[in-house]
């Protein structure tokens, strides 16, 4: 089960404070989200778990499963880069920092006790994932139809191990493709992910997203429209 995972990442972690009944959905969402969007980072003596997005709900869903876990009263800032705003939430905390490096091997792999966690818990972590690096979108074909499109794009060595575990769910997913790199030669390269939507909601997948979320509801109420 899920505790006994999460005690060999205590364990790595220097006893991280987590309740022994500690809500084991959060816990993946919290990977997910970490996996996806967020950050582990050493600087001057401190361990620091970051993550940004221009998603507020998203952070303040991850701000409430990190002080939940910790007992800690960490805060979400807002900053302003290129006259965006976008909201930032950092936990300076060394027991979570190696708890989500260890159980992720520094980001290399997804976390083991997915292995043995049930499909509503996987699922919380496939929306961790999909609320920081997953896309919905919604525009019109050239025949003036609806046309909605999901997928997800991350750079991840443990890519192919996101695949199949949509696989497990009963999600169908595209080849992974790699997508050109925009900003610099050093860029990592990224992989982008097509999801179709209908396998997508028929597991009883999801965003935590308000955002995103509203445009697959919209593509639930009008699917009978889409042309497969």
């Amino acid at each position: 089960m899920l505790t006994d995972n999460v005690s060999s990442a205590d364990n790595l972690a220097g006893k991280v404070q987590y309740e022994k009944t500690f809500d084991k959905k959060k816990l993946a969402y919290l990977f997910g989200v970490y996996l996806g969007g967020g950050s582990c980072s050493f600087y001057t003596r401190h361990y620091v778990f970051s993550i940004v997005s221009a998603d507020n709900d998203v952070i303040e869903r991850t701000m409430r499963i990190v002080n939940q876990l910790l007992q800690k009263s960490y805060s979400i800032t807002i900053i302003k880069p290129n006259k965006s705003q976008l909201f930032r939430f950092r936990a300076w905390n060394k027991n979570l920092f190696l708890m989500l490096k260890g159980e992720t091997n520094s980001k290399s792999k997804l976390p083991s006790f997915l292995e043995t966690s049930d499909k509503s818990t996987i699922s919380e972590f496939v929306a961790g994932l999909m609320d920081t690096d997953g896309y919905i979108s919604k525009g019109k074909s050239k025949l003036g139809f609806q046309k909605y499109s999901l997928g997800f794009t991350n750079s991840g060595k443990w890519l192919d191990e996101f695949i199949v575990l949509l696989k497990y769910l009963g999600v169908k997913t595209g080849k992974k493709t790699l997508k050109r790199k925009y900003r610099s030669v050093n860029e990592k390269d990224c992989y982008q992910i097509n999801i179709n939507l209908r396998s997508f909601i028929q597991a009883g997948c999801y965003f935590n997203c308000r955002r995103k979320q509203r445009i697959l509801d919209t593509y639930i109420l009008n699917v009978r429209y889409q042309l497969y």
